[in-house]
């Protein structure tokens, strides 16, 4: 409850500014509160975070600083999926399909491709009559979802200066997490057949 009803409380500060329109001051706190579940190592809620921040700046007619945050969004979801690949491939395939959403948001589709392959062959060793219509027709449903936003960069250039030199704090703050070397092996030995995938 104290949490619940804590002033410092980022994501419910970032929900209040929000309700308000106030999208500038919630798209600080959404932030915020990623960069802190990062440090947790909570891949799935600093996803979140960091894409309702996008959303924000997507209502406010920043597009370009919100294809920069889905962009962030689709990496952390795959990291998520780096992370748990080992203890829940369930969680690693929702986790691609996510991927895969945000990256078609931030209009990467040579990323979302790789991501789509990663699904495809992880979805087949789960069952091999798995193939390539059913997972297109999963992700298929997932990209006709993407609503794209219209409006006008903010002319305020002063506003415009504080949110970028936002996101560059922010992409400087998490440049540093997880990369899933412990399931360095295990990726290999699950993605070694996708074309042109590195280990």
């Amino acid at each position: 409850m104290d949490r619940i009803t804590n002033e410092s409380n980022l994501w419910l500060n970032a929900i209040k500014m929000e309700d308000e329109g106030d999208y500038l001051k919630a798209f600080i706190f959404y932030l915020k509160d990623s960069t802190e579940c990062i440090k947790q190592n909570s891949f799935v809620r600093a996803a979140l975070s960091c894409s309702c921040a996008a959303d924000c700046l997507a209502m406010d007619g920043n597009l370009a600083g919100a294809r920069q945050l889905y962009l962030q969004t689709a990496t952390l979801y795959e990291n998520n999926a780096v992370h748990v690949i080992g203890n829940s491939v369930r969680e690693a395939l929702w986790s691609y399909q996510e991927a895969y959403e945000y990256f078609n948001l931030a209009c990467e589709n040579n990323k979302a491709q790789q991501i789509y392959e990663k699904y495809v062959s992880l979805s087949r060793k789960i069952n091999p009559f798995f193939g390539e219509e059913e997972a297109m027709e999963s992700l298929r449903i997932r990209k006709t979802e993407i609503k794209p936003h219209s409006g006008m960069h903010t002319s305020n250039m002063q506003v415009s200066a504080d949110v970028d030199n936002a996101i560059k704090q922010f992409l400087n703050d998490i440049s540093v997490t997880s990369d899933g070397k412990s399931n360095t092996n295990l990726l290999q030995r699950i993605f070694s057949k996708i074309p042109g995938e590195k280990a």
